[in-house]
């Protein structure tokens, strides 16, 4: 094989040193250098040789990841030769914050990539380093800095509500960090019931709101909220829950009493859902006339009962209105029609003398008229003897 020369060195204290420039067209690998000592007065010629192996320089760049603890992340490099011409073999180990993670990769179409779970002691902002490891081809290089961002963990809390059937309910949610501080980024979604409610809420300092129309026939009861943080470049997702109470509708009843001048009568409402099921929990409010409202606890009946004295002085008849108070549950609502409390007349029975002999048949008779004198036309009399 033909050799070439390619450089002389002067020998200096038995080092004979020179700098050669390897052409770019050299072909890669093994190639055996010839040192050759020229024979001089003192000294005759020799020869030694070793080997020189020549390989293609690389670069090799890594990306940036962005990543949450415990997510499987890409960690991704690409390997070039003469710049821009990508290198189709080799391996490439990456680095973790100067410590190996996991085993090296191939290297195809200038492109490397691990699949890498990141640990829980992972800091933000840890070093990533890819090293592509020399073939008989080309170099070995070492990548800069690329940087390692952790999103930071959230925490979402929901509170529960209640509204009624057609009105627009407004559920609010806080979002906060690993940390408990507010975040004031990113964007929430609303699912009731597990389905998609409208488009996505900005978060702003920590809070986020979302307007729901709850639906004239919607189903009564518990419907369940969730709030889903949406995963950010700074935050990872997170998902709150709760309880929408869609409250059931209520209707008042009056139950109609009489009393007498003075007594103490009984005023009851009856309490009862749209299927005219008794409802059992809450308080209403009943007024008297034009006194003061009473509240009076609904019962295990479906009835609401106070007591009211007729005053001495009444007359005719003293209605009575109802309003349910709205609870978690159930609906406010007014009583439709008033109730009505009827103050019973004095009555005056003046009953017929009556002269007869044993075993006659006789008429009783009576003249019954109203505190005013008027005769009575409805009721009944009972006739006794001593």
């Amino acid at each position: 094989m033909t050799r070439t020369q390619i450089g002389t060195a002067t020998v200096e204290n038995g080092v004979a040193s020179t700098t050669y420039t390897i052409p770019g067209d050299t072909t890669p690998g093994s190639h055996t250098l010839y040192g050759v000592y020229q024979e001089n007065d003192n000294y005759v010629n020799a020869e030694g040789y070793n080997t020189l192996e020549v390989r293609i320089p690389t670069v090799t760049t890594v990306s940036n990841v962005l990543a949450s603890i415990g997510e499987t992340a890409t960690f991704s490099a690409t390997v070039k030769h003469h710049t821009t011409e990508n290198v189709n073999e080799g391996t490439v180990q990456f680095q973790l914050g100067g410590v190996n993670i996991g085993s090296p990769v191939n290297v195809s179409n200038g492109i490397a990539t691990l699949q890498y779970e990141i640990p829980s002691n992972t800091e933000d902002g840890t070093e990533i380093t890819a090293i592509f490891i020399e073939t008989l081809t080309y170099g070995a290089s070492t990548s800069a800095a690329g940087v390692l961002s952790i999103r930071e963990g959230t925490n979402v809390v929901v509170e529960n509500l209640s509204a009624n059937r057609g009105t627009t309910a407004t559920i609010t949610a806080t979002v906060t960090d690993a940390d408990g501080d507010n975040v004031s980024t990113g964007q929430a979604q609303l699912y009731i019931d597990n389905t998609l409610s409208g488009e996505p809420v900005n978060v702003v300092g920590g809070s986020v709101s979302f307007s729901y129309e709850v639906a004239n026939n919607a189903v009564v009861g518990g419907h369940a909220i969730k709030v889903a943080y949406l995963q950010n470049d700074t935050y990872d997702p997170a998902e709150g829950t709760a309880t929408l109470t869609v409250r059931t509708p209520t209707t008042l009843t009056a139950v109609n009493v009489s009393g007498n001048k003075g007594a103490t009568v009984p005023v009851t409402i009856r309490v009862t859902d749209p299927n005219n099921s008794a409802i059992i929990d809450g308080t209403v409010n009943i007024t008297v006339g034009e006194g003061t409202p009473q509240s009076a606890t609904v019962g295990n009946s479906g009835e609401a009962t106070i007591q009211y004295e007729i005053p001495s002085n009444a007359s005719g008849t003293i209605s009575f209105t109802a309003t349910y108070v709205e609870n978690v549950n159930y609906q406010g609502s007014v009583m439709a029609t008033n109730g009505v409390i009827t103050v019973r007349k004095g009555v005056t029975i003046v009953v017929d003398s009556v002269k007869a002999e044993l075993g006659d048949e006789i008429t009783l008779g009576a003249t019954i008229t109203d505190e005013n004198s008027a005769l009575v036309d409805e009721g009944t009399v009972n006739y006794e003897i001593e």
